[in-house]
């Protein structure tokens, strides 16, 4: 099953499909950049989708769906999010909340997903060596600074 018809077969998530990257707000579209812009097959704003369901939970961003060489389409979650000390803590809730979350409430979008990317939404507050990003890594979150390149 592809990213689109995971989406659709997610209920919490009616209507929230949008091709390319049209479900993330135009900042944080930005911030992406696709060698391949044909791999890109949709998105969804998961944070906006889930918003009333969920009024009080550390929701994650946004989901992305891309085609893979082979065909297969996967998903790449992506959270925009300060890049402080602090801030890791608060992505590795919303990780936790995320990795709950797919396997509870989306496990056609948990089936075909293929990782976890934080993009910094401003200055970085910790170096390359920070126990930070060890923490992150340890987690399976990718931490890619301002700008993701797919």
């Amino acid at each position: 099953m592809g990213f689109e018809g995971a989406v659709q077969g997610t209920s919490a998530l009616n209507n929230a499909y949008e091709a390319g990257l049209q479900a993330l707000s135009r900042r944080d579209r930005g911030r992406i950049q696709c060698a391949r812009p044909d791999d890109l097959v949709g998105s969804v704003h998961l944070d906006h989708a889930l918003k009333a369901s969920h009024p009080n939970d550390p929701r994650w961003d946004y989901g992305i769906g891309l085609r893979r060489p082979s065909g297969n389409e996967v998903a790449l979650w992506v959270e925009v999010h300060p890049a402080t000390a602090h801030g890791v803590e608060e992505v590795c809730a919303k990780h936790t909340w995320l990795r709950n979350w797919l396997s509870s409430s989306a496990p056609l979008l948990d089936a075909i997903t293929e990782g976890y990317v934080w993009i910094a939404s401003g200055k970085v507050a910790f170096p390359g060596d920070a126990p930070q990003r060890r923490t992150l890594a340890s987690r399976g979150i990718r931490f890619v600074g301002r700008n993701l390149r797919l």
